[in-house]
């Protein structure tokens, strides 16, 4: 049986992507699956004991110190000649980091034994042609099960009327998330029109940093349409939140944003979103038309069609049209399962039956 240690942790209060890949692992029978942080606090003599290493989020620490104890990590496994299976979720740190840590990505890249992508385009993205021989393709697993039901009445929480439909943005709420060209595109599509038949746009989410929270309180104004709600979602109501909303949006960045967990997470609980076509979602309108998806070159721009997809949002949601995507939203993930691909998955670590 091999022993896969996850970077930085398996556990589920931690992350429910490496958790469910993990619990995908040892329903195999082959794998014991076990978590980097929770290994350290133990000691380190078994730090080093682990088959296999997957890494992720490697190359964004945020002080020197940090950078030193990730470096002597990365160099022990080398050295052991440890196979590293290393996962590429972003193209850079959502947040500005230290330059040091591009000598952690360009050593990721040269010691993995597997650099695994969620989409086509990471390969040239991330500059990674060279190592083009270990790049390993398999997209990103659903969320069946991962949050329970809810009773929670998410329109009677926020006094939102019955006859308008919610569009959700759910999630960390940082700058790169562009929540101010959220707003602005909701405004520009809908106004303050008292109408309540039209859409409100409900924004939940911790906010980092805390500061940030100002600057979006004052865009939004008096606006009655938009409710901010600053504050994380536990699990166990997060279900409540994406099943109340007609539609998601999650106006990101093209600098940062390579892959996106909120999309399957929609999918997974039967909605469609709007997105702009950052490279994962550019691989899945290959597949299905199952998302409102479009592209900005600037951020004016940006605000105009966020503002037509979401007025194409409600028309498709007034006619019943919606339900279309809907249903293509819940094939694409069926296909894209944890379980679909569970042989890929399982190639990763070596393993070549399931």
């Amino acid at each position: 049986m091999k022993k896969v240690c996850f970077y930085p942790s398996c556990q589920k209060r931690t992350n429910h992507f490496l958790f469910n890949l993990a619990k995908l692992l040892e329903s195999s029978g082959n794998f014991q699956c076990v978590s980097y942080k929770e290994m350290k606090k133990e000691g380190s003599g078994n730090l080093f004991e682990s088959d296999v290493y997957h890494i992720n989020w490697f190359d964004q620490s945020k002080t020197f110190f940090s950078f030193l104890k990730r470096l002597y990590f990365l160099l022990a496994l080398k050295q052991k000649n440890k196979r590293i299976v290393w996962t590429i979720h972003n193209i850079v740190s959502h947040v500005k980091t230290p330059f040091y840590n591009k000598i952690l990505f360009k050593l990721l890249a040269r010691f993995s034994s597997v650099i695994h992508v969620m989409c086509e385009d990471t390969l040239t993205i991330a500059h990674l042609e060279k190592y083009a021989g270990k790049v390993k393709l398999v997209p990103h697993g659903d969320y069946y099960g991962s949050y329970p039901e809810s009773d929670l009445d998410v329109r009677k929480k926020f006094g939102i009327d019955e006859r308008s439909p919610i569009m959700l943005f759910s999630g960390a709420i940082q700058p790169y998330k562009n929540i101010e060209v959220l707003v602005k595109a909701f405004m520009k599509a809908f106004g303050e029109n008292e109408n309540v038949e039209l859409p409100v746009l409900l924004i939940c989410g911790k906010v980092e940093p805390a500061s940030y929270e100002a600057d979006i309180r004052n865009l939004i104004g008096n606006c009655k349409r938009i409710v901010f709600n600053p504050g994380f979602i536990p699990d166990d109501e997060l279900s409540a939140y994406v099943e109340s909303a007609c539609v998601m949006t999650v106006p990101y960045s093209y600098r940062s944003s390579l892959n996106s967990g909120t999309i399957p997470l929609a999918f997974s609980l039967g909605k469609t979103l709007i997105c702009p076509d950052i490279a994962c979602v550019k691989d899945i309108l290959k597949q299905s038309d199952c998302l409102y998806g479009y592209h900005y070159e600037s951020e004016s721009e940006h605000v105009e069609i966020l503002a037509e997809k979401m007025a194409e949002a409600y028309s498709d949601f007034v006619s019943g049209k919606i339900g279309e995507k809907e249903s293509l939203a819940v094939q694409y993930m069926a296909r894209n399962s944890w379980e679909s691909h569970k042989k890929e998955w399982l190639e990763l670590y070596g393993e070549t039956s399931c």
